[in-house]
C-alpha cells in the first residue's frame, strides 16, 4: 500500500531566513564605511573587495553598485570606486542637521531605555575608554559607531535609522583624520561621559546635548584638518 504522506499535512517548521550574498558583502562595507574602516579618498576595486571577502566579482560588484547609488561611494580614478572627499560645506551642512535628528532621537532614546539596556551602552563605553588609553583608534571607532548605535535603535524608527546611517556613511570615514589624536579621543570621551551619565538619569535634555557636544567638537576639529589640508599645496607653491 503506497504511503500516504501526500495527505499528510506538512508540520509547523522554523522559517528559514534568506539573504543574498551581494547583501551580506552590503552590509558589510557598509557598516565599515559607517564606523571609520575607511578613509576618505580610499579607492575600492572590483578585484581588490572579492579577493578580501573570499567570493567572485558578481555579488560584489552588486554590492558597490548598491553603495555608489546612496552616495557612500563615487565614481574614482581607473574606471573604479572611491570613498567621497568631504568640503567644510558640506560638513558644515551635516553637523548641523545630525545635531537635529540625531539630539531628538537620542532625547526619545532616554525616556525608552531599561536598566539593562543603559547597562549595555555602559559597556561599550568602558570598552571604548580603554581603547582611548591603549591608544588604539581603530578599535576606538568600532566602538564610537556602537555606541552611538545602541543608543539610536531605541528612539527612532527604522526609517529614521536609515536616514542617520546615510549621513553616518558621508562622515564616517573623515574620522579617521581626528580619531588617532588622543587628545581629540579624550575630549570625545567627555561628550560621551554626559550622555551615558544622562541616560542613566533619564534626562533626555542632556543626552540631547551631550551629543550635539559629541557633534560639535568632532565637526570643529575636523575642519581644522580640512582646511589645513586646503592651505598646504598653497604653502608649498609659495616656497
Amino acid at each position: 500500500m503506497a504511503p500516504r504522506s501526500s495527505t499528510q499535512p506538512i508540520p509547523q517548521l522554523e522559517i528559514i531566513a534568506t539573504e543574498t550574498m551581494a547583501s551580506k558583502v552590503y552590509q558589510q562595507l557598509r557598516e565599515a564605511i559607517m564606523a571609520g574602516s575607511f578613509t576618505a579618498g580610499q579607492p575600492l576595486s572590483l578585484r581588490g573587495v572579492a579577493e578580501a571577502v573570499g567570493l567572485s566579482t558578481m555579488p560584489v560588484r552588486a554590492a558597490l553598485t548598491r553603495l555608489r547609488a546612496e552616495g557612500a561611494l563615487v565614481d574614482g580614478p581607473s574606471r573604479g570606486l572611491m570613498v567621497p572627499p568631504m568640503t567644510p560645506d558640506l560638513l558644515e551642512e551635516l553637523r548641523d542637521v545630525r545635531i537635529a535628528l540625531e539630539g531628538c532621537v537620542a532625547e526619545r532614546a532616554a525616556a525608552r531605555m531599561n536598566h539593562d539596556d543603559v547597562g549595555a551602552v555602559q559597556r561599550i563605553f568602558d570598552e571604548m575608554n580603554a581603547h582611548v588609553e591603549a591608544d588604539d583608534a581603530r578599535a576606538y571607532l568600532r566602538c564610537n559607531f556602537a555606541f552611538h548605535t545602541s543608543i539610536y535603535r531605541h528612539g527612532a524608527s527604522e526609517m529614521t535609522l536609515a536616514t542617520i546611517q546615510n549621513m553616518w556613511m558621508r562622515i564616517g570615514p573623515f574620522l579617521n583624520m581626528v580619531a588617532p589624536d588622543v587628545a581629540h579621543m579624550r575630549v570625545s570621551m567627555e561628550a560621551h561621559r554626559q550622555i551615558i551619565d544622562a541616560l542613566w538619569r533619564r534626562d533626555g535634555a542632556a543626552a540631547r546635548e551631550g551629543i550635539a557636544r559629541d557633534i560639535r567638537d568632532a565637526a570643529r576639529d575636523l575642519e581644522t584638518r580640512l582646511r589645513s589640508q586646503d592651505e598646504a599645496p598653497r604653502r608649498q607653491a609659495h616656497r
